[in-house]
């Protein structure tokens, strides 16, 4: 099979499992939405900071670093899980004696035994890091993607089964626990690798090479992609951060499913091309196809978001509405530097991803931290402007080693932009006209939901009649089960 139906088959399938433990968490998320107070939910949200940016230091660029060698080697590999265990372990104690007290002197005691109890979640995910990076490298995304999404629906059942016990809070903990558990025995079960522990200096200092830079960069995207929520949580306190984190929550799903399904597989694909073929006018087909799928879906979710925050997670949460509209917009700028870093990371350029990573938390951090003073509004207002503000510099560095063609890549971004937000306004002015006969949160979303299904392909075919066309062949080509030449 070519590289090219390998990359689009895996992204395929990463979607597919993806889509299905995102409906299956949002599921959960919202019915503990429901049973959980905003200040007990958003002890929940900050708690889990903690064990995200302990999980992001134990995987930061191992996945990249197997995936991108010319071959494999189970000495290798066992010399890479020795490495991350132990990372894993130190970053756990840290969970322990650095991050519980932090979560009591901010919150509670209750958040401080939260961190210490999923502490062991990050150990575990040491463990599973190289079999993930060999099934991503094998383009086994398939058995991946079951085995992971057999583990969530399991770890649901756990989680719901036990809040219905009145367990509240803490079954959420016991499940993720359990989720961690089931996910890595299965990995470990479909990718055929026998885990062992192995010693090599030389081994080392390869890894540390490689992800060092990696590292620091999946520290800084860490922060950049949290920087808001987590000055709303210290500023606002966990009621507010709650709120936020409703918001953030359809964003995520849908990046989950889409955006970063796609970026999981510019390295491996980028990685191996051909040395004279176009990295640029690669990277452009893949953000106008990307446009045209993502856009849409979140200029939908900015339109309906009243009724949906309503419908999915309650009257409480209505206040999270408005925020959800304006974090859709930023989509417009993410769409284009999405992929960037990992294009720069696919020619071995990790020291300039690094440099590009740094400006874009250091602009957010310093945007969040200074305007969340305002109000949630106004932050998130700052920074949708401000990610539009950065794209020359980022694009100024990527250039410096990727020649990407920016008249061509307006061009081709053109149609997915105008019909998206077109579909915006087509949308909310129906929800406008709509509001004085239909009552109902739920028959509204609906009526909505099918208006911008109609709206966006009716715009499209309308006005960028030609360019549609063209990306419903490559779509096509990219799916069908020709074989397609590298």
């Amino acid at each position: 099979m070519s590289l090219k139906k390998q990359a689009t088959k895996g992204s395929m399938w990463i979607s597919i499992t993806r889509t299905g433990m995102n409906v299956i968490d949002f599921a959960v998320y919202a019915y503990l939405a429901r049973i959980l107070t905003l200040e007990e939910f958003g002890l929940v949200g900050f708690c889990f900071l903690f064990i995200e940016f302990a999980n992001t230091l134990v995987n930061a660029g191992v996945n990249q670093n197997i995936v991108q060698r010319k071959t494999w080697s189970d000495s290798y590999a066992a010399s890479t899980m020795t490495f991350v265990f132990g990372m894993g372990v130190v970053v756990a104690a840290c969970l322990v004696f650095i991050g519980a007290p932090i979560a009591h002197y901010s919150y509670s005691d209750v958040a401080a035994y939260v961190v210490a109890s999923l502490a062991p979640i990050t150990i575990i995910m040491s463990l599973q890091v190289v079999v993930t990076g060999k099934l991503l490298r094998e383009f086994k995304n398939k058995q991946m993607g079951t085995a992971k999404f057999i583990a969530t629906v399991l770890s649901a059942i756990v989680i719901i089964t036990l809040a219905e016990m009145g367990y509240g809070l803490w079954s959420l903990v016991i499940g993720k626990l359990v989720n961690a558990v089931l996910e890595y025995a299965m990995l470990t079960y479909v990718s055929q690798f026998k885990p062992r522990f192995h010693f090599d200096r030389e081994d080392n200092k390869e890894l540390i090479n490689f992800c060092l830079p990696l590292l620091w960069m999946t520290i800084m995207t860490f922060l950049h992609r949290k920087a808001s929520n987590m000055f709303t949580g210290l500023v606002l306190g966990p009621a507010s951060f709650a709120l936020l984190a409703a918001a953030k929550k359809g964003e995520l799903v849908i990046n989950q499913v889409t955006m970063s399904s796609i970026n999981s597989m510019v390295v491996p694909s980028f990685s191996r091309a051909k040395e004279d073929a176009n990295i640029g006018d690669l990277y452009i087909k893949m953000v106008a196809i990307t446009a045209t799928i993502v856009l849409p879906i979140f200029m939908g979710l900015a339109a309906i978001a009243d009724p949906f925050v309503v419908v999915a997670f309650g009257d409480k949460f209505a206040p999270s509405a408005g925020y959800m509209s304006i974090s859709a917009f930023t989509m417009f700028s993410a769409v284009i530097a999405w992929f960037l870093p990992n294009l720069l990371i696919s020619r071995g350029e990790t020291k300039e991803a690094f440099k590009l990573t740094l400006v874009n938390v250091t602009s957010n951090i310093l945007v969040a931290g200074i305007t969340i003073w305002f109000g949630v509004k106004v932050m998130l207002i700052s920074l949708v402007v401000t990610s539009f503000l950065m794209l020359p510099v980022r694009f100024g560095i990527v250039m410096k080693h990727i020649h990407i063609d920016i008249k061509k890549l307006i061009t081709s971004l053109s149609p997915p932009y105008i019909c998206a937000l077109g579909m915006f306004f087509a949308v909310s002015g129906s929800k406008i006209y709509l509001d004085g006969f239909i009552t109902h949160d739920v028959t509204m979303l609906v009526a909505l939901i099918i208006v911008g299904a109609i709206s966006y392909p009716l715009l499209a075919l309308s006005l960028f009649y030609k360019n549609t066309l063209m990306q419903l062949r490559e779509l096509n080509e990219m799916f069908s089960k020709k074989r397609v030449k590298k």
